[in-house]
């Protein structure tokens, strides 16, 4: 017997409560219904992340799937939720299959703010079709921080978002390392959005410990997201006995 009809009392269903919101992508995407989701009280929905692959936006390449897309309901009005956006990544099955055996993997991750006010965190990665040296993995790394020093400032947050998980800027930084080496893939692994100029005022107070803290937690993600991929091209790598 239900706990309600011990009571005496009704059960009360939590579905009815809940009103339906039509999602709409970022205006970098177009500004298109997105998805249909549930929400329960309007007023707390406001930063609610939430999470699609490019082909879910664009309905275009089956390729997309390998791009997840990360949005956050910045207002909801007349049923009508308009979102940001909040970041993207590599699917973790698409960067299993860029290993091979035999090649290096080169790891970049920096801070940059557009022409507009909002600042990123860009992850970047390339592969090389042979082993490099310590020597090569720096200078393709420091010709990936001139390329994106130089580019992302100079962007809005729509164009930014547009070249990031569209390949144009990674097709921009492949043209670069293949002069230094040879490199088989090259791309913005993962991006994340740090602060918008709405918000940096109230980061710039936060005290200097919790900032330490957060950077130190974004770091420890990003190594331990690192080291399982290097173990992984290890146990690739190894000789069959």
């Amino acid at each position: 017997m239900a706990r309600g009809a011990k009571r005496g009392g009704r059960v009360r269903d939590k579905w009815r409560d809940k009103q339906w919101v039509v999602v709409n992508a970022p205006v970098a995407f177009g500004g298109n219904p997105l998805s249909y989701v549930p929400i329960t009280n309007i007023d707390n929905s406001k930063g609610r992340v939430i999470e699609n692959t490019m082909f879910d936006i664009l309905k275009q390449d089956p390729t997309q799937h390998q791009t997840k897309i990360f949005v956050q309901i910045d207002n909801i009005r007349d049923g009508t939720a308009s979102t940001i956006f909040k970041g993207h990544e590599y699917a973790k099955e698409f960067l299993r299959s860029l290993i091979r055996r035999g090649s290096s993997m080169i790891n970049y991750v920096h801070d940059f703010r557009t022409i507009d006010g909002f600042t990123f965190r860009v992850s970047t990665i390339a592969f090389s079709q042979r082993r490099l040296n310590s020597s090569k993995k720096h200078e393709i790394r420091m010709v990936t921080h001139r390329i994106l020093s130089d580019k992302i400032p100079k962007l809005t947050v729509d164009q930014f978002v547009q070249e990031a998980t569209m390949g144009k800027m990674g097709g921009d930084l492949l043209a670069e390392a293949k002069k230094i080496a040879s490199i088989r893939h090259i791309g913005i692994k993962k991006t994340k959005l740090i602060s918008t100029p709405e918000s940096r005022a109230v980061q710039e107070a936060k005290t200097i410990e919790s900032t330490t803290t957060t950077s130190s937690e974004e770091a420890t993600n990003e190594e331990e997201d690192d080291a399982e991929l290097e173990k992984y091209q290890q146990q690739t790598t190894e000789p069959t006995q």
